[in-house]
């Protein structure tokens, strides 16, 4: 009898073994991107050489009072708080592949962002950068474009 019930035990506790072992059970591991982002600057480029400031980071919220907020969740959705004078939130659904998160916007537009991590800081780098115009003087702007940057 001793044995039937050492055999019962020992045949249970593999079943628990391989249980615990299942890969069902492991954590999923979440995305470098699932987080709240922060425009911390846009890269200036395409500016007449005059300026002196292509590839210059450039603070948005000081030059426009520009700032926005990019929260990135694990369900795939992502919200975008915009602000300037007015604010406004923008929301849809991310892919993220090959370091490129690829943001698509529930009203059709598309934009994407190049991860990059650095010594511990995270960037968010976006591909396409963006037409802008910066005061040069009272009466004139200039013509470039401006690359977002995001930070953790």
């Amino acid at each position: 009898m001793k044995r039937y019930f050492y055999s019962l035990c020992f045949f249970v506790m593999a079943l628990v073994g391989l249980n615990a072992c299942s890969k069902s059970n492991d954590p999923v591991v979440a995305s470098p991107v699932v987080a709240r982002w922060e425009l911390n600057r846009g890269i200036a480029s395409s500016f007449p050489t005059s300026l002196s400031i292509n590839g210059a980071g450039i603070d948005l919220y000081y030059l426009n009072s520009e700032g926005s907020t990019l929260d990135v969740y694990s369900d795939n959705t992502f919200n975008e708080n915009y602000r300037s004078v007015l604010v406004s939130d923008a929301e849809g659904t991310w892919n993220f592949t090959n370091n490129v998160l690829s943001l698509k916007y529930n009203k059709g537009q598309q934009d994407a962002y190049n991860y990059v991590k650095t010594k511990n800081i995270e960037e968010l780098t976006q591909v396409t950068p963006l037409s802008y115009s910066l005061p040069v003087s009272s009466t004139a702007v200039a013509t470039g474009k401006i690359q977002w940057v995001y930070r953790k």
